[in-house]
């Protein structure tokens, strides 16, 4: 199953939590479809915020949260909802990075993340391939141009 890593702020939102402009309405899940994943695993710190609210004792629904942090990235609430899965520790997310399956990785701090987890070298080998770098400032472009290739 093609499965996807993503992060959210720095890679399809900006530094100032607007959806990327070619990423804004729909246009990340228009790619990943293009693209063939399957399933999509939320690395993003957004995660912690729900875990607080949890231990808070507030009700959450954890994919709502993710939801609206994606900011109009994700088009259809109902695919979303039957795609996405989250990580369970965002601080360890390249840990969770499964290389026993057909796995990519776009996140803007991936190569942070591969090191935390002990993976450096897992970045080193795979990244513009499987694991795709995004730039923070950008409008999208390099993201959907990774996708693509992903597709191929």
């Amino acid at each position: 199953m093609k499965t996807l890593y993503f992060d959210i702020d720095g890679t399809v939102l900006d530094r100032c939590y607007t959806p990327k402009p070619l990423l804004a309405e729909g246009g990340f899940e228009r790619a990943l479809k293009a693209a063939g994943f399957e399933r999509l695993v939320c690395v993003g710190n957004v995660i912690l915020i729900v875990q607080a609210l949890q231990k808070a004792g507030v009700s959450c629904d954890p994919l709502e949260k993710v939801w609206c942090a994606c900011r109009g990235v994700f088009a259809d609430e109902a695919w979303f909802r039957a795609h996405v899965e989250l990580v369970p520790d965002p601080t360890l997310r390249a840990a969770y990075l499964d290389l026993d399956q057909d796995w990519w990785y776009v996140d803007d701090l991936a190569e942070h993340y591969c090191e935390r987890a002990g993976r450096g070298e897992l970045f080193k080998r795979h990244e513009g391939k499987r694991i795709h770098a995004a730039d923070p400032e950008g409008d999208g472009s390099c993201v959907l141009a990774w996708l693509k290739r992903c597709g191929v």
